[in-house]
């Protein structure tokens, strides 16, 4: 199995797949030859549908044996359908007008005479052909019933031209409705002869039909075949590019990462400059000479305010303490006492907010 080539392996993978309901690949073959070995000896004993060649003869006879049986039942069912449809036609006849009585008599016979032969087909089916069966009936007994039994042969002679004019008629229609507009024949020995042919024109269609969809299953065979190598050569190259991959492109991404840090590092640092540009613009933009000449004089007197108030707290906080020492039991000086403690206070706040002034200004020049 090994020693085989790729296009041997090939053909055996086809004529299995022909001989079996399987799917196998020239790979497969090559890859599994004791599976594939046992493959080619089931293919010895089934059919391409998965029976055994055996049973599958065995169904090919009784279809054969069954399509015999369909055709003779289809034929007496067709002339059976005939006469009940020639019945019904009489019947609306005779309802639009009264026919003359050997009409009467005759179609009153057909009638008798179908109806018997439908009760003795019956006893057939059920199994009571020369036994008495259900009110002691059987064969005999019916054909002694009929009033017409001695006039059977003349009533066929004359029925049997009409009811092959009226299935002349309808192979006629078969022929018509079959064949294409452009091939009717306005013959009607020709149309008829053709009718009497279209059972083979109709097996031969089927067969080509048949023949049609071998070659659709080869077809799809090789499809499904080609499918497959596509697939292993798409997956192998999936591979490959896979490899590829892990082998180039992550071995320069340290560098990649590096060169993109750089370049995100040199950015960064024009945006800073670019700020500190727009910064000293703003200020420039912001503090002209002449604000910065009124932010100097606010600052002298700002700093004239801070050395008077500083002067002025000295002076409380001596006095402050002048009270203090003078001791308890002073009511005016007490209450002097608390009018120097908030002004101290107040002091202090105009302190700390000159302090914060004189720290803004700072920042302004």
């Amino acid at each position: 199995m090994a020693t085989r080539g790729f296009q041997n392996d090939e053909a055996f993978a086809l004529r299995i797949n022909m001989s079996l309901p399987v799917h196998i690949t020239a790979s497969d073959v090559e890859k599994n030859p004791e599976f594939v070995k046992l493959l080619e000896a089931i293919a010895t004993h089934l059919s391409p549908n998965g029976m055994s060649k055996q049973a599958s003869q065995e169904l090919e006879w009784a279809k054969e044996r069954l399509q015999r049986e369909k055709s003779q039942y289809l034929q007496h069912l067709l002339l059976y359908d005939e006469l009940q449809e020639l019945l019904l036609e009489n019947d609306i006849k005779n309802l639009e007008m009264n026919p003359n009585s050997a009409k009467a008599q005759y179609q009153d016979a057909v009638k008798t005479c179908l109806y018997t032969a439908e009760v003795e087909n019956y006893l057939l089916t059920n199994g009571q052909d020369d036994e008495p069966g259900l009110l002691g009936l059987n064969k005999e007994a019916l054909h002694r019933s009929n009033p017409h039994r001695n006039r059977v042969q003349s009533i066929q002679q004359q029925l049997i031209p009409q009811i092959e004019e009226r299935l002349q008629q309808k192979c006629q229609a078969l022929v018509d409705f079959h064949e294409a507009p452009s091939d009717k024949d306005s013959s009607d020995k020709l149309v008829f002869a053709k009718a009497t042919k279209l059972p083979d024109v109709l097996q031969a269609e089927c067969s080509k039909l048949e023949e049609e969809k071998n070659k659709l299953k080869m077809a799809r065979a090789k499809r499904d075949k080609q499918f497959w190598q596509y697939f292993q050569a798409l997956m192998q190259c999936i591979s490959t590019l896979e490899e590829l991959i892990k082998k180039h492109r992550l071995q320069l991404q340290a560098d990649s990462d590096s060169v993109t840090s750089d370049w995100l590092s040199v950015r960064c640092q024009a945006m800073c400059l670019k700020i500190r540009v727009f910064k000293a613009q703003l200020l420039c933009d912001t503090y002209s000479a002449e604000v910065i000449e009124t932010h100097k004089q606010i600052k002298r007197h700002l700093s004239h305010a801070y050395h008077e108030n500083e002067k002025e707290l000295n002076r409380v906080t001596q006095a402050l303490q002048s009270y203090q020492a003078l001791g308890m039991g002073f009511d005016k000086m007490v209450q002097e006492y608390e009018q120097l403690q908030a002004d101290i206070e107040n002091k202090r706040w105009a302190l700390s907010e000159f302090k914060a002034s004189m720290a803004t200004s700072d920042d302004w020049r």
